[in-house]
Order: C-alpha cells, then sequence, then structure tokens
C-alpha cells in the first residue's frame, strides 16, 4: 500500500498512525458522548474564554472597555484609541500575501514521484474548487486574534443531479464556540485526535424539518454569557467525529506491492498470476475509519455513518502552541496587549 506524506500550510507534517487499539470505544450511548463533550470543553475553557475576550476586544463595538468602567463612566467621554487591530492587521497582512501550497512526496512502498506529481495536481484542484486560500486567511486572522481557528474538509456531490463526489475545504465560522478536541491529543494539527465535535446551529424551522421527532433541545456550548442580543435564535446540534478501527486483511504479493484482500482484489487474483505475480503471504491489521454522528442535547438524531476519512477532518491552526502538564495552551497578538490598551 503506497504511503504518502502532505505537508499542509501553517502545520508540521502530518504522519501516519500507528496500529495500536483506539483507546475508548463507548460511543454508542448518548449520555457518555455528554458526558465526553463536557470533558472537552471543560479541559479548554480557560483558553477558550481567554479567545473569546481577544475577539471581543477587537471586533466588537466599544470592546475594548471593561463593561464596569463603561458603566462607571456613563454621561463622560468614553473614547478609545485603538492600537490593537493596526498590529492583528500587520501580522495577518503577512499571511495574506502568502501563497499557500500543500506538498505530496512519496514516502514508502509503491509510491512514485509521478503519483505524488498526480495527487498534488489533485489537491490544487480541491482548494481551487474551495477558494481555499480565503479560508486559510481567515483562519490565519482568527489565529493572530486569539490564537485558535481552523476548517474542515467535507465529502460531497458536485452537484444535486450528479452522482460525482468531491472533496471540499470549508470553512468554520465561530471556530471557538463550535469545535472541540480529544483533551489527549497532542499534535498540532489533532491528527492523532480519537474524537472530536463540531456545533452546528440551526434555524428552529431547519431542524424541525430534518429530524422532525427530535426534541429541540441545544447542547451545551460553553459559553458563560453571550455579547451580542440581536441575533437569530437557533438550536445548536452536535456532531460526533470518532476513529474505528476495522479489521482488514493485507496480502503481499511477489513485487512487492501490498493490497486489501476486498472483493474486487480476489476476483483480479487470476489475471495478476497469469502476469507472473503470485501472493507471497497475508496479515490481518487494522485500518481507521472515521464514524459521524448527530444528537441533540437528549438524544441521537441520526444513525451513525462511517465517512471516506482515516482522521479528524477538521483541521486546526493555532497560535504560540504549547504543551505544559499534558495540558494544550495557546494565544493570540491580542491577549498580551490588553492590559497595555486598556491603560
Amino acid at each position: 500500500m503506497a504511503n504518502y506524506l502532505t505537508e499542509e500550510p501553517g502545520n508540521e507534517s502530518i504522519r501516519s498512525r500507528n496500529d495500536t487499539e483506539a483507546y475508548y470505544t463507548g460511543y454508542e450511548t448518548h449520555q457518555t458522548v455528554i458526558n465526553l463533550m463536557k470533558a472537552a470543553q471543560m479541559a479548554d475553557h480557560d483558553n477558550r474564554e481567554k479567545a473569546r475576550e481577544s475577539h471581543l476586544f477587537v471586533d466588537k463595538r466599544d470592546g475594548q472597555w471593561e463593561p464596569y468602567w463603561w458603566n462607571n463612566n456613563a454621561g463622560k467621554p468614553r473614547y478609545t484609541f485603538d492600537m490593537v487591530n493596526p498590529i492583528v492587521d500587520q501580522v495577518t497582512a503577512e499571511i495574506e500575501q502568502s501563497e499557500f501550497d500543500i506538498k505530496v512526496s512519496p514516502q514508502s512502498g509503491p509510491a512514485s514521484k509521478e503519483t505524488a506529481m498526480v495527487l498534488d495536481g489533485l489537491i490544487r484542484n480541491i482548494e481551487s474548487m474551495s477558494r481555499a486560500k480565503d479560508i486559510y486567511i481567515k483562519a490565519g486572522r482568527g489565529m493572530a486574534t486569539c490564537g485558535y481557528d481552523g476548517w474542515m474538509v467535507s465529502h460531497k456531490y458536485a452537484d444535486a443531479e450528479s452522482f460525482d463526489q468531491d472533496l471540499v475545504i470549508e470553512a468554520v465560522p465561530n471556530f471557538i464556540d463550535r469545535v472541540w478536541f480529544d483533551p489527549a491529543a497532542y499534535l498540532q494539527d489533532k491528527s492523532d485526535a480519537q474524537y472530536a465535535f463540531l456545533l452546528h446551529p440551526v434555524s428552529k424551522a431547519e431542524y424541525i424539518a430534518r429530524w422532525p421527532e427530535g426534541s429541540q433541545a441545544s447542547v451545551p456550548d460553553d459559553r458563560e454569557g453571550d455579547a451580542y442580543y440581536d441575533k437569530a435564535e437557533v438550536i445548536v446540534v452536535g456532531q460526533l467525529f470518532h476513529v474505528k478501527r476495522k479489521p482488514i486483511e493485507l496480502v503481499l504479493m511477489s513485487n512487492g506491492a501490498v493490497y486489501e484482500a476486498t472483493k474486487e482484489f480476489e476476483s483480479v487474483l487470476d489475471e495478476l498470476a497469469q502476469a507472473g505475480l503470485t501472493e507471497v503471504r497475508r496479515r490481518t491489521a487494522h485500518k481507521n475509519v472515521v464514524m459521524s454522528r448527530f444528537y441533540d442535547a437528549t438524544d441521537w438524531l441520526e444513525e451513525e455513518e462511517e465517512t471516506i476519512f482515516d482522521r479528524i477532518p477538521i483541521v486546526p491552526v493555532y497560535g504560540n502552541f504549547k504543551i505544559t502538564e499534558n495540558k494544550t495552551i495557546y494565544w493570540g497578538v491580542v491577549e498580551k496587549l490588553l492590559d497595555p490598551q486598556r491603560v
């Protein structure tokens, strides 16, 4: 089986997973998943609150004033001399002027430079169709502001009247309130995460149309309060992604090629033999398959579905990423500027 190494913009190289079993498999019980999500939110709550404060500081009107001082100076001049946004603009300007390109290189097995070039072209096409540069730039600005942002990869039909399917890079607006990863994952791109949660705010009409038997109860989003009040009323639905270990049988051929023993492979064994290729040996292995399932605060909304991915298809980007005391920490440029600006 060919192995290729991809290098993504702003991330370290993604390395293939090892063959160890997943540490946790109890994703069938709704309450267990709710508890897992709350634990993931709690593990990152302090980081998220600082990230939200940084976003409000630069984005909300009068956000640089602390509520206490704003309220106690009613009737007096309350001016803001913004010295933070220009710094954020300066950092993100370099990101906006950069050219992003995912490189594919052959690593092992029957991987070849020619095939790597084909994959390279396919990835460029996916990025072009997805307008990925705009997504990278927006995620870069979010990372510079608060230290955390990202995007996801989806698998969709090319259009409503087609059976052709495409991979698409999609933005995840409001990433800091919508995405939580397995707290035990330690790689910066979270490619080692065993599970992740993606929250979807949907209108009541859309909820009823998709899940007419649902309770319409929103899952918790970890926010301690709302900064904005004039906004749409939504129901927050959760989507669980988790990695499942699936047993497969591998076949080693006389030319060194390795194949998965699928029905398609078994059907061409005679043809391979006529070409002088014989089976050397077989072994049982496991491969990762990412499963997806929607839920609300009280129950599952859909049955579990198998995706085409072998790792969680959500890509985070971090500023000042560190692992300290087995905890992921991060921050953007704004957090260290809060006190000087307020003074």
